[in-house]
Protein backbone atom coordinates (compact mmCIF):
# COMPACT_ATOMS: atom_id res chain seq x y z
CA UNK A 1 0.00 0.00 0.00
CA UNK A 2 1.51 3.41 -0.78
CA UNK A 3 2.32 5.88 1.48
CA UNK A 4 0.53 8.63 0.14
CA UNK A 5 -2.18 9.62 -2.22
CA UNK A 6 -4.35 12.50 -3.52
CA UNK A 7 -7.81 11.08 -2.25
CA UNK A 8 -8.56 8.20 0.66
CA UNK A 9 -11.75 7.16 0.71
CA UNK A 10 -13.47 5.03 3.60
CA UNK A 11 -15.50 2.70 2.75
CA UNK A 12 -16.10 0.12 -0.32
CA UNK A 13 -19.86 0.49 -0.54
CA UNK A 14 -21.59 1.37 -3.74
CA UNK A 15 -21.15 5.14 -2.66
CA UNK A 16 -17.38 4.67 -1.89
CA UNK A 17 -16.70 2.84 -5.28
CA UNK A 18 -18.78 5.11 -7.10
CA UNK A 19 -16.84 8.34 -5.69
CA UNK A 20 -13.12 6.19 -6.90
CA UNK A 21 -14.55 5.47 -10.14
CA UNK A 22 -16.11 9.11 -10.66
CA UNK A 23 -12.75 10.75 -9.82
CA UNK A 24 -10.80 8.25 -12.16
CA UNK A 25 -12.58 8.72 -15.20
CA UNK A 26 -11.93 13.10 -14.68
CA UNK A 27 -8.46 11.78 -14.44
CA UNK A 28 -8.01 11.76 -10.84
CA UNK A 29 -6.11 8.22 -10.66
CA UNK A 30 -4.07 8.81 -7.28
CA UNK A 31 -6.69 7.86 -5.56
CA UNK A 32 -6.87 4.97 -2.71
CA UNK A 33 -10.28 3.11 -1.43
CA UNK A 34 -9.71 2.10 2.13
CA UNK A 35 -12.23 -1.06 3.27
CA UNK A 36 -12.39 -3.10 6.79
CA UNK A 37 -14.20 -5.86 4.98
CA UNK A 38 -15.15 -7.22 1.78
CA UNK A 39 -16.80 -4.63 -0.75
CA UNK A 40 -20.54 -4.38 0.06
CA UNK A 41 -20.17 -6.03 3.52
CA UNK A 42 -21.97 -2.92 4.98
CA UNK A 43 -25.96 -1.94 4.01
CA UNK A 44 -25.06 -1.93 0.28
CA UNK A 45 -25.29 -5.91 -0.17
CA UNK A 46 -28.78 -5.68 1.75
CA UNK A 47 -30.34 -2.83 -0.56
CA UNK A 48 -33.27 -3.64 -2.74
CA UNK A 49 -31.43 -1.61 -5.51
CA UNK A 50 -34.57 0.24 -6.98
CA UNK A 51 -33.23 3.10 -9.28
CA UNK A 52 -36.22 5.88 -9.49
CA UNK A 53 -35.71 8.89 -11.61
CA UNK A 54 -39.05 11.08 -9.71
CA UNK A 55 -37.98 13.35 -7.44
CA UNK A 56 -39.80 16.91 -6.73
CA UNK A 57 -36.24 18.65 -7.36
CA UNK A 58 -35.08 18.73 -11.30
CA UNK A 59 -31.69 18.91 -9.83
CA UNK A 60 -32.26 15.17 -8.25
CA UNK A 61 -34.43 14.41 -11.24
CA UNK A 62 -31.26 15.16 -13.90
CA UNK A 63 -28.86 13.23 -11.04
CA UNK A 64 -30.81 10.34 -10.99
CA UNK A 65 -31.06 9.75 -14.73
CA UNK A 66 -27.57 10.20 -15.53
CA UNK A 67 -27.42 7.40 -12.91
CA UNK A 68 -29.49 5.83 -15.19
CA UNK A 69 -27.75 6.54 -18.03
CA UNK A 70 -24.83 5.52 -16.26
CA UNK A 71 -25.57 2.00 -15.10
CA UNK A 72 -26.96 1.22 -18.46
CA UNK A 73 -23.61 1.35 -20.19
CA UNK A 74 -21.75 -1.07 -17.47
CA UNK A 75 -24.49 -3.13 -17.74
CA UNK A 76 -23.86 -3.12 -21.74
CA UNK A 77 -19.98 -3.83 -20.87
CA UNK A 78 -18.63 -7.22 -22.20
CA UNK A 79 -15.70 -6.94 -19.98
CA UNK A 80 -17.70 -6.96 -16.80
CA UNK A 81 -21.88 -7.20 -17.30
CA UNK A 82 -24.34 -6.92 -14.60
CA UNK A 83 -27.84 -7.68 -13.83
CA UNK A 84 -30.25 -4.11 -14.90
CA UNK A 85 -33.84 -3.99 -15.12
CA UNK A 86 -35.35 -1.04 -16.90
CA UNK A 87 -38.85 -2.65 -16.28
CA UNK A 88 -40.24 0.99 -15.95
CA UNK A 89 -42.55 2.16 -12.98
CA UNK A 90 -46.00 2.69 -12.02
CA UNK A 91 -47.04 5.10 -8.91
CA UNK A 92 -50.31 5.13 -7.92
CA UNK A 93 -52.20 8.31 -6.88
CA UNK A 94 -55.11 7.99 -3.85
CA UNK A 95 -55.81 12.06 -3.88
CA UNK A 96 -56.45 14.67 -6.33
CA UNK A 97 -53.41 16.58 -4.34
CA UNK A 98 -51.04 13.33 -5.70
CA UNK A 99 -52.29 13.82 -9.55
CA UNK A 100 -51.63 17.32 -9.50
CA UNK A 101 -47.93 16.65 -7.91
CA UNK A 102 -47.33 13.36 -10.80
CA UNK A 103 -48.69 16.27 -13.45
CA UNK A 104 -45.67 18.42 -11.73
CA UNK A 105 -42.96 16.41 -11.54
CA UNK A 106 -43.62 14.49 -15.50
CA UNK A 107 -43.22 18.34 -16.59
CA UNK A 108 -39.85 19.08 -15.09
CA UNK A 109 -38.80 15.10 -15.64
CA UNK A 110 -40.19 15.78 -19.81
CA UNK A 111 -38.20 18.86 -20.25
CA UNK A 112 -34.88 17.30 -19.63
CA UNK A 113 -35.59 14.23 -21.77
CA UNK A 114 -37.57 11.76 -19.59
CA UNK A 115 -40.80 10.32 -21.11
CA UNK A 116 -43.10 10.43 -17.96
CA UNK A 117 -46.51 10.03 -18.67
CA UNK A 118 -49.85 10.27 -16.74
CA UNK A 119 -52.13 7.53 -16.77
CA UNK A 120 -55.28 6.92 -16.04
CA UNK A 121 -57.26 3.63 -15.05
CA UNK A 122 -57.03 1.70 -18.41
CA UNK A 123 -53.63 2.68 -19.69
CA UNK A 124 -52.42 1.45 -15.81
CA UNK A 125 -54.11 -1.74 -15.71
CA UNK A 126 -52.87 -1.78 -19.78
CA UNK A 127 -49.37 -2.32 -18.24
CA UNK A 128 -49.41 -4.15 -15.34
CA UNK A 129 -52.53 -6.18 -15.21
CA UNK A 130 -51.89 -7.37 -11.64
CA UNK A 131 -53.11 -3.78 -10.32
CA UNK A 132 -56.28 -3.20 -8.72
CA UNK A 133 -57.55 0.33 -9.51
CA UNK A 134 -59.68 0.50 -5.89
CA UNK A 135 -60.04 4.16 -4.80
CA UNK A 136 -57.18 5.24 -6.95
CA UNK A 137 -57.44 8.44 -9.17
CA UNK A 138 -54.55 7.85 -11.52
CA UNK A 139 -51.13 6.99 -11.78
CA UNK A 140 -47.38 7.58 -13.14
CA UNK A 141 -45.54 5.98 -15.29
CA UNK A 142 -41.35 6.28 -14.91
CA UNK A 143 -39.89 4.23 -18.31
CA UNK A 144 -36.48 3.97 -16.77
CA UNK A 145 -37.36 2.85 -13.27
CA UNK A 146 -36.27 -0.41 -12.40
CA UNK A 147 -33.81 -2.19 -10.03
CA UNK A 148 -30.03 -2.78 -9.80
CA UNK A 149 -27.89 -5.90 -8.14
CA UNK A 150 -26.20 -3.41 -5.84
CA UNK A 151 -23.29 -5.86 -4.91
CA UNK A 152 -22.71 -6.11 -8.60
CA UNK A 153 -22.78 -2.61 -9.01
CA UNK A 154 -20.44 -2.00 -6.62
CA UNK A 155 -17.69 -4.32 -8.19
CA UNK A 156 -18.21 -3.05 -11.52
CA UNK A 157 -17.31 0.24 -10.58
CA UNK A 158 -14.05 -0.85 -8.86
CA UNK A 159 -13.11 -2.83 -11.83
CA UNK A 160 -13.32 0.28 -13.68
CA UNK A 161 -11.76 2.55 -10.79
CA UNK A 162 -8.75 0.01 -10.79
CA UNK A 163 -8.63 0.12 -14.94
CA UNK A 164 -8.06 3.91 -14.93
CA UNK A 165 -5.67 3.81 -11.91
CA UNK A 166 -7.01 4.00 -8.48
CA UNK A 167 -6.30 0.93 -5.91
CA UNK A 168 -8.73 -0.56 -3.29
CA UNK A 169 -7.20 -2.36 -0.28
CA UNK A 170 -9.67 -4.65 1.27
CA UNK A 171 -10.02 -6.14 4.95
CA UNK A 172 -7.84 -2.56 5.65
CA UNK A 173 -9.26 -0.86 8.44
CA UNK A 174 -8.45 2.81 9.22
CA UNK A 175 -7.87 3.82 12.98
CA UNK A 176 -6.88 7.40 13.43
CA UNK A 177 -7.40 10.46 11.20
CA UNK A 178 -5.69 13.60 12.14
CA UNK A 179 -4.44 16.80 10.41
CA UNK A 180 -0.54 17.56 9.62
CA UNK A 181 1.11 19.97 10.24
CA UNK A 182 1.09 21.59 6.74
CA UNK A 183 -3.38 20.95 6.75
CA UNK A 184 -2.82 17.64 4.90
CA UNK A 185 -4.60 14.29 6.05
CA UNK A 186 -2.84 11.63 8.32
CA UNK A 187 -5.21 8.30 7.82
CA UNK A 188 -3.71 5.52 10.44
CA UNK A 189 -4.59 2.13 9.50
CA UNK A 190 -4.04 -1.49 10.51
CA UNK A 191 -1.77 -1.88 7.70
CA UNK A 192 0.27 1.89 7.54
CA UNK A 193 0.01 4.97 7.63
CA UNK A 194 -1.53 7.12 4.69
CA UNK A 195 -0.87 10.52 3.57
CA UNK A 196 -3.55 12.16 1.70
CA UNK A 197 -4.95 16.15 0.16
CA UNK A 198 -8.58 14.87 0.38
CA UNK A 199 -10.42 12.49 2.77
CA UNK A 200 -13.78 11.01 1.35
CA UNK A 201 -15.97 9.65 4.36
CA UNK A 202 -18.33 6.91 2.65
CA UNK A 203 -18.71 4.83 5.55
CA UNK A 204 -22.21 4.62 5.34
CA UNK A 205 -23.83 4.02 8.40
CA UNK A 206 -20.88 3.29 9.98
CA UNK A 207 -19.63 7.15 9.16
CA UNK A 208 -20.13 8.73 12.57
CA UNK A 209 -17.01 6.08 13.65
CA UNK A 210 -15.34 7.40 10.52
CA UNK A 211 -15.85 10.91 11.73
CA UNK A 212 -15.22 10.57 15.29
CA UNK A 213 -11.45 8.96 14.71
CA UNK A 214 -10.84 12.69 13.58
CA UNK A 215 -12.15 13.95 16.69
CA UNK A 216 -15.33 15.33 15.47
CA UNK A 217 -18.87 14.79 15.70
CA UNK A 218 -21.35 13.77 12.85
CA UNK A 219 -25.00 13.47 13.56
CA UNK A 220 -26.18 10.10 12.28
CA UNK A 221 -28.85 7.90 12.99
CA UNK A 222 -29.17 3.90 11.67
CA UNK A 223 -32.26 2.84 10.67
CA UNK A 224 -33.36 -0.52 10.21
CA UNK A 225 -35.57 -1.33 7.02
CA UNK A 226 -37.50 -4.58 6.09
CA UNK A 227 -38.39 -6.23 3.41
CA UNK A 228 -40.94 -9.00 2.22
CA UNK A 229 -40.25 -11.64 -0.34
CA UNK A 230 -42.92 -14.36 -1.46
CA UNK A 231 -42.65 -17.91 -2.91
CA UNK A 232 -43.21 -18.53 -6.38
CA UNK A 233 -46.28 -17.31 -7.79
CA UNK A 234 -47.91 -19.40 -10.69
CA UNK A 235 -49.83 -16.60 -11.94
CA UNK A 236 -45.84 -14.77 -12.49
CA UNK A 237 -44.18 -18.31 -14.08
CA UNK A 238 -47.17 -17.93 -16.41
CA UNK A 239 -46.70 -13.87 -17.74
CA UNK A 240 -43.71 -13.31 -19.58
CA UNK A 241 -41.25 -10.91 -19.01
CA UNK A 242 -40.78 -8.59 -15.89
CA UNK A 243 -43.96 -6.34 -14.10
CA UNK A 244 -43.46 -2.74 -13.93
CA UNK A 245 -42.22 -1.29 -10.73
CA UNK A 246 -45.21 -0.88 -8.45
CA UNK A 247 -44.88 2.42 -5.82
CA UNK A 248 -47.72 3.64 -3.48
CA UNK A 249 -46.13 6.85 -1.80
CA UNK A 250 -49.84 7.31 -0.29
CA UNK A 251 -49.28 3.99 1.73
CA UNK A 252 -45.95 4.12 1.67
CA UNK A 253 -44.62 0.72 -0.23
CA UNK A 254 -43.25 -0.97 -3.58
CA UNK A 255 -43.37 -3.93 -4.92
CA UNK A 256 -41.57 -5.11 -7.38
CA UNK A 257 -41.30 -8.76 -9.35
CA UNK A 258 -38.02 -10.73 -8.08
CA UNK A 259 -37.84 -13.85 -10.55
CA UNK A 260 -41.26 -15.43 -10.19
CA UNK A 261 -41.75 -13.95 -6.73
CA UNK A 262 -42.38 -10.58 -5.16
CA UNK A 263 -40.65 -7.71 -2.95
CA UNK A 264 -42.51 -6.02 -0.97
CA UNK A 265 -40.52 -3.07 0.98
CA UNK A 266 -42.75 -0.89 2.92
Amino acid sequence: MKSQARVVIIGGGVAGTSALYHLAQRGWTDCMLLEMDELTSGSTWHAAGNIPTFSSSRNVIKLQHYSTQLYARLCNDPVYPINYHQTGSIRLAQTRQRMEEFRHVSAMANSIGLEYEVLDMGEMKARHPFLEDHDLKGALWDPVDGDIDPSQLTQALATHARKAGASIHRFTRVTGLSRTANGEWLVSTDKGDVIAEYVVNAGGYRGAEVTQLGGKFLPLVTMEHQYLVTESIPELEANDGLLPLGREPDDSYYLRQEKHALILGP
